[in-house]
């Protein structure tokens, strides 16, 4: 057979391969009802893979979830003074209380002494004295108070490594604790609560566990470990009891607020609500049972239920933001005080109506 021949016949094998090909090719277009791409990407999902939205209960916070956020817009609370000298310059002022007279405490931290003033903000009292003897102070920058329902005032003296108390004229009462890590030992005592029976919780971020004792200071439990977990701690700070007994702690490392219940138990957890990366340090609870939360590091105070929900925020007044706010406390109308680290001062406040 010629070349030609040969030629001739493999152009027609391959027009005819190409007709069958593009033959082929026209009736393979999908119609409309079997185009893989017009199908809706649900049907690819049994129905019972996404429930109905009542069959989901809302999950209880926990330690690891951000607190549940309101649209409840930032209010204004009216700034009725700022104590900022008494007489000299307050140094890191921190831990403040506020008697049954309205008369307000403040541990001057950086300064080594205890403050009284009335409710105008005119000083009364000091106990100045650095050293280790009775009504004597060695702070370590920071360190909270308390007063219990007879107006008897603990405060943190970290320095000596123990715990002081007055009584509601100021007088040196009793003082517990040492150097260590043993029951009734501290390393670096920071927060303090009172619960309604009188006994005392104190937070030490050296050794991460909370120790109650009685009114006098005797030893009575503990609970939690060091640990991230539900009812572990880092770095524990501020402390508040509520009315029913149920205890609530910031934990400054792991940046959350965790509840207890009277005996230890966790219950649940939350962290910052404005700002996930913000630091909680103090906690103080109001009249209504809402918890006040010191944003340290974001310089706010966040508000929220007794069950983590976020209720406001707000980040100062007319003397300026926050800077480093440690403390809150509220007197007997319902007035707010902080204590306003980094900014030395202590500032009150009128609150507006809050849900």
């Amino acid at each position: 057979m010629r070349w030609s021949h040969i030629l001739f016949l493999s152009v027609l094998l391959t027009f005819g391969l190409a007709s069958c090909t593009a033959a082929e090719t026209a009736t393979a277009v999908p119609t409309p009802t079997v185009q893989p791409t017009e199908l809706p990407t649900e049907t690819a999902v049994p129905p019972t893979a996404t429930p109905p939205p009542t069959e989901t209960p809302a999950p209880t916070p926990t330690a690891t979830q951000e607190a549940t956020m309101t649209p409840t817009p930032e209010p204004t609370f009216t700034e009725l003074f700022s104590i900022e000298n008494a007489p000299d310059a307050l140094k890191d002022p921190y831990g403040i209380a506020v008697d049954s007279q309205d008369n307000l405490y403040v541990l001057d931290a950086g300064n080594n002494r205890l403050l009284k003033f009335d409710s105008a903000g005119n000083l009364q009292q000091t106990w100045d004295v650095r050293g280790s003897g009775e009504g004597e102070f060695n702070s370590l920058g920071f360190g909270a108070i308390a007063i219990d329902a007879n107006d008897n005032l603990f405060v943190v003296d970290n320095g000596n490594f123990r715990i002081q108390k007055f009584d509601s004229a100021g007088n040196f009462v009793t003082q517990w604790g040492s150097e260590g890590l043993r029951n009734g030992e501290f390393q670096r005592a920071i927060g303090i609560a009172i619960d309604a029976a009188g006994n005392v919780y104190v937070t030490d971020d050296g050794r991460p566990e909370i120790q109650v004792f009685d009114n006098d200071g005797s030893f009575l439990r503990k609970f939690g470990s060091r640990g991230r977990d539900d009812g572990q701690f880092q770095h524990p700070t501020g402390i508040a009891v509520d009315a029913a007994g149920n205890i609530y702690v910031a934990d400054y490392e792991t940046k959350r607020v965790q509840k207890f219940d009277a005996e230890g138990n966790f219950l649940l957890g939350w962290g910052m609500a404005v700002n996930t990366t913000g630091t909680p340090e103090g906690i103080g609870i109001d009249a209504d049972g809402r918890l006040y939360i010191t944003d340290y590091d974001r310089g706010r105070v966040e508000i929220f239920t007794p069950d983590g929900e976020f209720i406001t925020s707000w980040e100062g007044g007319e003397n300026g933001r926050f800077a480093r706010p440690v403390a809150v406390t509220f007197d007997s109308e319902g007035n707010v005080y902080v204590s306003n680290q980094a900014g030395n001062s202590v500032r009150k406040f009128a609150p507006p109506p809050l849900p």
